[in-house]
């Protein structure tokens, strides 16, 4: 009876302790997602470094080198899928898209990182700027 008691403690300790972290990382998430707007600002030093982060990360292998598409979407075009603003390319490149290839980056980037990819999706977009909501 001990061993049984000692053993449901335990369990007690660790499941509190991982929804006690569980509750932090939401948070944080939270907080990342918040900002709804690119906070920096369209230019070549940014530019450079989302590229430099685009090419670092990977995300060439699925949305191809220059954003052209592959097995992700093509991001150059003005068709996408869901409103393309910057909270909501923010919120995808941090989350993931649920039932797709898309994982979510937020523990390996950084918010500024993150919003460099995107001004770096901005500088290649070349479809018709009326069909994109630039934020």
């Amino acid at each position: 009876m001990h061993n049984l008691f000692k053993t449901i403690l335990l369990l007690s300790v660790i499941l509190f302790t991982y929804l006690a972290y569980a509750g932090i990382d939401d948070q944080i998430a939270q907080n990342q997602t918040e900002i709804t707007k690119n906070p920096l600002q369209m230019n070549e030093e940014n530019i450079k470094a989302g590229k430099k982060l685009w090419r670092k990360g990977g995300c060439y292998s699925c949305h191809g080198g220059q954003a052209e598409g592959g097995v992700g979407p093509n991001l150059q075009d003005d068709t996408w899928v869901y409103k393309p603003t910057d909270s909501m390319l923010f919120k995808t490149i941090a989350k993931g898209r649920p039932g797709t290839n898309m994982v979510g980056w937020e523990k390996e980037l950084n918010n500024d990182e993150i919003w460099k990819i995107i001004i770096y999706i901005r500088s290649i977009y070349v479809g018709d700027p009326s069909k994109i909501i630039w934020d």
